[in-house]
């Protein structure tokens, strides 16, 4: 497999993890207590506080999928990235509830999020890295 589609892969997928971080930031009020409603950080600022960790977390996805598509094989790559995104938001919804005191809707929400951005990403890779 050469870089070009791996490069290509890795761009779409940060900018979708980049999209879906900082929208669901605005969603929940960001990681307050007890957030008011609509009182989530601005778009700027949602987008400068998760843009590094999404994107590695799209580039740690990216060499995953590379892996998975250059040499395990094709079929079941939805399975294995809706098992990717609830592993991803499991604990940390969990976390956010017990130690920040989020709602359970909010928890479900980014839940909900992360298994859609996880599987897009899935799609992506499929549609790229094949």
């Amino acid at each position: 497999m050469s870089l070009t589609p791996i490069v290509i892969a890795f761009g779409i997928v940060a900018l979708l993890f980049v999209v879906v971080a900082a929208a669901s930031a605005r969603w929940t009020g960001g990681l307050a207590p007890t957030p008011a409603p609509g009182a989530g950080p601005g778009w700027r600022e949602a987008f400068g506080a998760v843009w590094a960790a999404a994107a590695a977390e799209a580039g740690v996805l990216t060499l995953l999928a590379a892996l998975w598509f250059g040499s395990l094989g094709h079929g079941g790559w939805p399975t294995l990235f809706l098992l990717l995104g609830l592993l991803a938001a499991g604990g940390d919804g969990w976390w956010r509830q017990r130690l920040l005191g989020a709602s359970r809707r909010d928890n479900l929400t980014l839940l909900a999020a992360s298994v859609v951005k996880y599987l897009l990403a899935g799609g992506v890779f499929a549609w790229r890295l094949t």
